[in-house]
Parts: C-alpha cells; structure tokens; sequence
C-alpha cells in the first residue's frame, strides 16, 4: 500500500514538472552600459522584456508573477498582495536612478468595453502612483496605459454569476515591464 502512495505521488510530482517545463518562459535581461546583466539586491536577473533571449537562462512563470499584481472584480484599488509585490519591485528599482517602465492595466471581459478600458487605465496609473510613492523614479517617457479586456488569460467558456467572477481573476491585472 506505501509503495502505491509513493509510486503515485511520483508520478503527479512528475507530471507536474513537465506542465511547468511547458510554461517556461525566456526573458531580455537588463544590461548595464558595458553590456553586463544587471541583478538585484538577491543576485537575481532583472528581466526587461516577456519574451525573447536571456542572458541569465530560462526564467519560469514565477517571475512573470513578481511583476504582474490583480485587483478585485471591478476594482482600481491595491490589494495588500498587490502592495507587497510592488514593494519588493520598488527596492530593487530605486537603486538604479531613473527606470523607463511599461505599465500596462486590464480588465476582464464582464461590462462594457469603453468602461473596462477606463478601469485597466486607472488600474495601472494605481500601480505607477504606488512605484513612485516608494521611490522608484520613474523615467519621463515611461509608458502607463490600459488595454481593457483585449488580452484575456482565463478560460472561462460557459461558465455564468458569480462563478465567472472567480474565473476571470487573472485577466484584472496590472504588468509592470522594465525596459
């Protein structure tokens, strides 16, 4: 009997770890003017673009997480998760002197268009206020825009209510690139 539990916790751990290995991700990396990476106060890669080559390797759908914080449902407000991440981003920025940034607000697809796209811009002018309130200088230049519903993460077909608010979550979000 153990050695079924066992044999069958293996092979979950195992599958799991081939869908992360999917969902891998490269990265740019921020590079200094004499072209080395730059990392932050944990020797981390700071990552400046989704997609593309990396110097550092691979990174995984965590670090797309540190840089992407969710609102509630039909909300501009930042959470206490929310802060918490874009605290740990503002320590490693504010370092660096000015930092040209893309921050970039959704909204899931619930209501009307004109309207989500107000609520993803105020989303993101939330993110930017809250980065310069924790001093990171924010470049002159610097993009803060929002998008509304027009890049939807969730699956939710057929799926009505208030079931369709819990499913939606990953599309009421705010990503913060660093170029």
């Amino acid at each position: 009997m153990k050695t079924l539990k066992t044999s069958t916790l293996l092979a979950v751990a195992g599958a799991l770890m081939v869908a992360a290995s999917a969902y891998a991700t490269t990265f740019e990396t921020v590079k200094s003017t004499n072209g080395n990476v730059v990392r932050d106060t944990q020797e981390n890669c700071v990552y400046t673009k989704w997609e593309g080559a990396s110097g550092c390797g691979a990174a995984d759908a965590a670090t797309l997480e540190l840089r992407t914080v969710y609102f509630e449902f039909d909300s501009a407000v930042l959470t206490p998760a929310a802060k918490s991440k874009l605290d740990a981003l503002a320590a490693t920025l504010t370092s660096n002197g000015p930092v040209n940034v893309r921050i970039v607000g959704f909204a899931d697809k619930i209501g009307d268009a004109n309207y989500n796209v107000k609520l993803s811009q105020r989303r993101a002018n939330a993110v930017g206020s809250y980065l310069v309130s924790k001093g990171v200088n924010v470049a002159p230049g610097s993009e803060i825009r929002g998008l509304g519903s027009t890049a939807s993460l969730s699956q939710c077909q057929g799926i009505r209510g208030s079931a369709l608010k819990a499913c939606l979550w990953r599309d009421r979000r705010v990503e913060v690139e660093v170029l």
